[in-house]
């Protein structure tokens, strides 16, 4: 039953909310819209997602590592739940912080309860570590909002490099 009344919700809202949406510096795909829309089922439709709180930080960044073969191809990771601040340890951290200016290519993170199609062309490891050292230093779950693809400039890994000094007092 609840399958059916998240079937009708998303097809609603997918065929209803055609318009460019703009929730600062996330993309979404707004170029095309059927054509993208098709091909996030073709991609999407069938599987479920991977249960958040089943994976170790490591091994999620290893689930966000895009396929560089598909320039075409919407890279997302769906996910069920969310995970609290306990998830990341500070071990943890010092893997995130090494990753930080990665450029390889990443998904977008997306709730399978999102509606949203997020734009996953410019999105990179880096960006998406970034979105996970952000809800730690906020003390919020992640992902934070239905579709983490948040794009970040220079001055937010300074930012964070120089948090990170300060918290090692390094």
């Amino acid at each position: 039953m609840n399958r059916v009344i998240l079937i009708f919700f998303l097809t609603l809202c997918l065929t209803s909310c055609k318009k460019e949406i703009d929730y600062g510096t996330d993309n979404f795909i707004t170029d095309d819209y059927q054509k993208s829309e098709k091909e996030f089922y073709k991609y999407y439709g069938g599987k479920r997602g991977i249960i958040i709180s089943d994976l170790g930080i490591k091994k999620f960044i290893d689930e966000l590592h895009a396929d560089t073969t598909d320039n075409d191809k919407l890279d997302i990771l769906k996910v069920l739940g969310r995970r609290n601040l306990n998830w990341i340890e500070n071990n943890d951290l010092k893997y995130l912080i090494s990753k930080i200016n990665s450029k390889e290519k990443a998904k977008c993170v997306m709730d399978v309860f999102e509606s949203n199609i997020p734009d996953s062309k410019n999105m990179t490891i880096g960006n998406q570590i970034i979105s996970i050292i952000e809800t730690y230093r906020s003390k919020e779950n992640y992902p934070r909002y239905g579709c983490e693809c948040k794009i970040y400039d220079q001055d937010k890994i300074d930012e964070i490099l120089k948090w990170w000094k300060n918290k090692n007092g390094s």
